[in-house]
């Protein structure tokens, strides 16, 4: 483990002994994909050993960690996090649609901590970001609504929202591809047209994770119901085997977070 995962499961450690000798229900804030990892990975050094883990909706990438009072199941446990949709006044002055880095950018700029933020979706038209949603630790949720209120060169509008609403809305794109194999390196290139040698280098670079695990291994086998994520790229999950072509290719399908 190298001195930065060791100093977050550090953090993470103490936060899981207070819980246990407490007897209480502890929150950490928003974490990384790396920093899940390592808490999966060091889960038997937890005291208590229970951790349970979320980020606003299922299958978010972001996700706070729960420790929690011996008597609390993962249904009983209400995590501090709030939604918040932003919304585009106007977005006809600017050519480009305005991305994920410019609303991270502009939630920063108000001088709040990366780790009080969850994940961001965007929603688009035409191309263009029209609004997005921002998963966020709730003690931040009345500053950001009061305070936010341009993000590059639009203004924008800001509401509390339920969770439900970014269900009912995120877009998830089919993708149907050909692959020789199912190594994680061989269904990444298929997923976003990347080369082997690209994404060798993001696997490499500790920039893909499978079910908010990093994996380091492009033969990775990956299998129906993974999550798999590319920093940089984006996330998609791999659905299903469709069949197999006459000479051998396997038929996938994939479903690409926009």
């Amino acid at each position: 483990m190298d001195k930065e995962s060791s100093l977050a499961f550090r953090h993470l450690l103490d936060l899981a002994g207070a819980a246990y000798n407490k007897n209480i229900n502890i929150f950490s804030d928003f974490l990384s994909v790396r920093e899940v990892a390592v808490l999966k990975r060091q889960a038997a050094d937890l005291p208590g050993g229970r951790f349970f883990l979320f980020g606003g909706i299922d299958n978010a990438e972001r996700v706070m960690a729960c420790f929690p009072a011996s008597y609390y199941e993962r249904e009983d446990i209400k995590f501090p996090i709030s939604c918040i949709e932003i919304g585009v006044k106007s977005a006809k002055f600017e050519q480009n649609s305005l991305t994920h880095r410019d609303f991270l950018g502009a939630i920063l700029g108000l001088g709040i901590d990366r780790k009080l933020i969850g994940d961001i979706y965007l929603i688009t038209e035409n191309n263009k970001a029209v609004n997005a949603f921002i998963f966020c630790n709730e003690k931040i949720e009345e500053f950001l609504l009061r305070e936010m209120v341009q993000v590059g060169r639009h203004q924008v509008s800001c509401i509390a929202v339920s969770a439900d609403k970014v269900l009912a809305v995120r877009q998830i794109e089919d993708k149907f591809g050909t692959v020789s194999s199912l190594r994680l390196d061989v269904v990444i290139g298929e997923a976003f047209n990347l080369s082997r040698s690209k994404v060798k280098d993001l696997i490499d670079k500790e920039k893909v994770a499978v079910n908010s695990a990093v994996v380091l291994q492009g033969h990775y086998q990956v299998t129906p119901g993974d999550i798999i994520s590319v920093r940089g790229f984006g996330k998609f999950i791999f659905y299903e085997i469709l069949g197999y072509t006459k000479k051998g290719k396997i038929q996938i399908h994939l479903g690409k977070y926009c």
